[in-house]
């Protein structure tokens, strides 16, 4: 072998240290780097504490391969304080979502509240405007009180020179057409409006005509205008805690009217049609209600003492509580009334014999829900 190819081995085998010491000293850094990082994040988990406690406990094996008491207490101590460290912020992370969903459940509730307020001033407002839109319609109404008592004037001084108490064909027609003007509608009382559309006017209008002792039986001069009683609309009308004794108003229409807290005592509502009137609480003694119409009609807690019922059509009434001490009542329609749970025990007690006897040979008190009553027809 020549020098040459002795000094290419030798600078190749120098080149192959290079390469090789290259290798041990990245290897050696990513060591360091390892180490290091592992020193700082130890520090970072265990705490510098415990940290130096290991360290010395390490430090004596390596030297005296024995540990004194007072490094393994220091050690034994930061090890049972980091723990405790730990546990601690474990705890505080395991509660900071129960703590955040607190307070997300607290402000969704008062997001909730805000919102309900906000729904309930909406609805008050709605009420409000319903309100205002009723009131100026009351309002509007209100300006025919004018032409009403102008019309009554008109009238007073009419049958005053009519021997006969009649009004001439253009008066009745005009009283007929104001009757039609006088539409229902709901006011306010008690700061919230009725419940139904009743008429003021129209029961005005009624006692008004009854004060003046028109003969409302009668028809017009030339009978044009047929009977005032059964052209003169009435229905709707608003007839609460008035009194209208022994009036004669056969064949009158007070559909849907609301009668509550009145004495008719000894009126004469023969043929006369109470559709889905309200009558509760009315004092209805020695009326004479023959051959009426008084479906649905309400009668709850009235009385009906010596009243005249029949042949009247009572279906679906409501005759909850009623007094009918010595009523008539034989060849009345009283399919589906609602009545009280003993009302055929004080029914027996207050009506004549042969008006019980064919009454509950006729009908019989069935319960339809709890307490809930009606006189069904006997098959």
């Amino acid at each position: 072998m020549n020098p040459q190819q002795i000094e290419e081995i030798l600078a190749e085998n120098e080149k192959l240290k290079n390469i090789l010491g290259e290798q041990d000293e990245r290897k050696k850094r990513r060591r360091n780097l390892g180490w290091n990082f592992l020193k700082r994040s130890s520090g970072y988990v265990l705490g510098s504490e415990l940290k130096k406690s290991i360290e010395r406990f390490l430090e004596e094996m390596a030297e005296q391969q024995r540990v004194s008491r007072e490094t393994l207490s220091d050690l034994l101590i930061s090890i049972i304080l980091r723990l405790t460290r730990v546990g601690f912020l474990l705890v505080i992370t395991a509660i900071l979502p129960s703590i955040l969903l607190i307070f997300q459940t607290y402000y969704l509730a008062k997001q909730n509240t805000l919102i309900t307020g906000q729904s309930e001033m909406f609805r008050q407002q709605n009420n409000r405007l319903d309100q205002q839109t009723y009131l100026q319609e009351a309002d509007r109404r209100g300006q025919t009180l004018l032409l009403m008592d102008n019309m009554l004037q008109e009238i007073n001084t009419e049958i005053s020179r009519d021997p006969q108490n009649k009004l001439n064909d253009a008066t009745a027609g005009r009283l007929i057409a104001l009757s039609k003007i006088l539409k229902p509608y709901r006011y306010l009382e008690n700061d919230s409006l009725t419940k139904n559309i009743v008429s003021p006017e129209r029961g005005y209008l009624l006692i008004s005509l009854l004060e003046t002792g028109i003969n409302l039986r009668s028809t017009a001069r030339s009978r044009a205008n047929g009977i005032l009683l059964e052209r003169i609309d009435f229905t709707y009308s608003e007839l609460r805690n008035v009194t209208l004794k022994k009036a004669d108003l056969i064949e009158i229409d007070l559909s849907h009217a609301d009668m509550r807290n009145s004495s008719f005592n000894g009126t004469d509502f023969e043929n006369a049609t109470f559709y889905n009137a309200s009558i509760s609480q009315a004092d209805l003694s020695y009326t004479s209600f023959k051959n009426a119409d008084l479906r649905n009609a309400k009668l709850e807690n009235s009385i009906l003492d010596y009243a005249n019922l029949q042949k009247a059509d009572l279906s679906s009434s409501n005759l909850k509580n009623v007094s009918l001490l010595k009523t008539v009542l034989k060849e009345a329609t009283l399919k589906n009334a609602i009545v009280h749970k003993t009302f055929e025990r004080d029914a027996k007690m207050q009506l004549n014999k042969d008006q019980s006897e064919w009454l509950f040979s006729n009908y019989e008190v069935t319960e339809i829900d709890t307490d809930s009553y009606q006189l069904l027809p006997i098959n």
